[in-house]
């Protein structure tokens, strides 16, 4: 509890940095010519110094009794989030919608407290920072949903999301007071490894049981898993295009990371709790996500329902135990966040000169702009899991992972459901490569949307051809175990274990 000044500052230096940034993007827009759009520029400059300084921090420790931790599964989820946030003001930079108003340097300002509160969720050590953090990164979305003053939808999305948002944190509060009045704590390492009422005797047992399953309930919300999904399709429709994309990754990672520490650290014991619920959400968001996708027609929410099928995806994962789930989980966190970011950067140029996110709107999308055609084809044979992308590593790793655990069902029902998916994905690169044009105008969008795309292809195919480096640092990021086929060190660290 008697943390002095520098070892905090050590332990919070990239979060720091980011509420610094936040500060020094209204500063740099408010004083350097509007014409320079100084805000996104500085955002980006913001995130990418916020990643090196996770990739140099070397410092591990705890704060404040527990409720914060910085360790290797912090510094890689943090910097996965940095990525994400530069990539998204990348792509933000060329958006004509907010380059003719006044408030372009709040909105880059609220993306990076958005991103400050999703990298402290994979910090949180208890239950009350889980739910601080986890606001701190949804108010600003409110706001960014909405941001596109002129379009009807984006309102609707805002409020959709303010709503849904809402009712999720009331969910997750009630079951942490839940979990406070059975056991008296909120700290993870706190909790009786025991939490099923045969292992505490008595009603507490029970009591604290239906909080987590509470706590789960809300975070599913955030992971877009089915049940709780309702809202994704609306919000990624209506929301500006790089705010969709920062939502499907952003947000996902900060779920994930929120959910695994979780069950990791404070559910430790109550596997049979737990992983039944998860395994009936994995299958439920697999098979809803993708067959509902089938029918879809605007492209952006294909891709929202595409996100509710990878939810289903990662579950199976992370009802597979530490020894393989927790670091294939994290592995295909990282590839998907490429894959899924530069589809809705996609999305954007197409916005940007069609006017319509509707996948008819890709016919003969190879003549007009042949390198986007290709960079399409590329995110969508990751996310289906072909070869030799990176999608089908993090599917093998996914299904080896259930597999090893027994889960035989579930990874069943991930292959039938991934060759579905298939058929969208190839439905939508048949408009781009098969279908003839319907005009000759050639694409025209901005450097900056370009580098943002021409990033996530290279990210997308450098893992595919070249995984294990991504796979070593997914597993070491976990202090668990090394990736399979590796020689475990004996002296590696388990500080995700009690």
């Amino acid at each position: 509890m008697g943390a002095n000044w520098t070892e905090i500052i050590n332990l919070t230096l990239p979060h720091l940095w980011l509420l610094a940034g936040a500060l020094l993007v209204l500063l740099a827009e408010g004083i350097i010519p509007r014409r320079w759009n100084a805000g996104g520029w500085t955002a980006v400059g913001v995130f990418v110094i916020g990643t090196l300084l996770c990739t140099w921090s070397t410092a591990d420790g705890e704060l404040w009794g527990g409720i914060y931790v910085w360790d290797g599964y912090a510094r890689m989820l943090t910097a996965l989030v940095m990525m994400i946030g530069a990539l998204v003001c990348l792509s933000s930079v060329c958006c004509e919608e907010w380059q003719k108003t006044g408030d372009r340097g709040s909105y880059y300002a609220l993306l990076i407290l958005s991103a400050l509160g999703f990298t402290l969720l994979s910090s949180a050590g208890s239950l009350l920072t889980l739910y601080i953090t986890l606001e701190i990164g949804t108010v600003s979305l409110f706001a960014l949903a909405g941001h596109r003053k002129t379009d009807p939808r984006s309102g609707e999305a805002a409020l959709k999301l303010l709503i849904v948002s809402a009712t999720s944190s009331a969910i997750l509060l009630y079951g942490i007071s839940l979990v406070y009045g059975a056991y008296g704590t909120t700290l993870y390492h706190q909790l009786p490894v025991g939490l099923l009422p045969g292992t505490g005797g008595n009603q507490m047992g029970l009591l604290g049981v239906l909080g987590m399953l509470l706590v789960l309930g809300g975070l599913a919300f955030k992971i877009t898993a089915a049940p709780f999904h309702l809202w994704v399709a609306d919000v990624y429709q209506g929301a500006p295009t790089p705010i969709s994309a920062f939502l499907s990754t952003a947000s996902k990672t900060a779920g994930f990371a929120a959910m695994l520490r979780l069950l990791i650290i404070g559910l430790h014991g109550a596997e049979d709790t737990w992983v039944t619920v998860l395994v009936a959400l994995s299958a439920l968001s697999m098979v809803l996500g993708n067959l509902v996708a089938l029918a879809q027609s605007s492209l952006k929410r294909l891709l929202a329902y595409s996100s509710v099928a990878q939810a289903g995806y990662l579950l199976i994962a992370v009802v597979s135990g530490l020894d393989l789930g927790l670091g294939a989980t994290l592995f295909y966190l990282l590839l998907y966040a490429f894959a899924n970011a530069g589809a809705f950067f996609v999305a954007q140029a197409l916005m940007g000169n069609t006017g319509s996110e509707e996948i008819d709107a890709l016919r003969g999308l190879r003549y007009r702009a042949p390198g986007l055609a290709f960079a399409m084809l590329v995110f969508l044979l990751s996310l289906g899991g072909i070869p030799p992308l990176a999608g089908f590593w993090g599917k093998l790793y996914l299904f080896w992972a259930g597999a090893s655990e027994g889960h035989y069902t579930l990874v069943l029902i991930g292959a039938i459901t991934s060759v579905i998916a298939l058929y969208y994905y190839l439905m939508v690169a048949k408009r781009m490569f098969i279908d003839p044009p319907e005009e000759e105008t050639p694409f025209r969008f901005r450097l900056s949307l370009s580098v943002a795309i021409a990033i996530c292809v290279v990210m997308t195919a450098v893992i595919g051809l070249y995984p294990r480096p991504w796979l070593e640092w997914s597993y070491a990021s976990t202090f668990l175990t090394a990736p399979p086929d590796l020689p475990r060190s004996a002296e590696q660290p388990l500080s995700l274990s009690r």
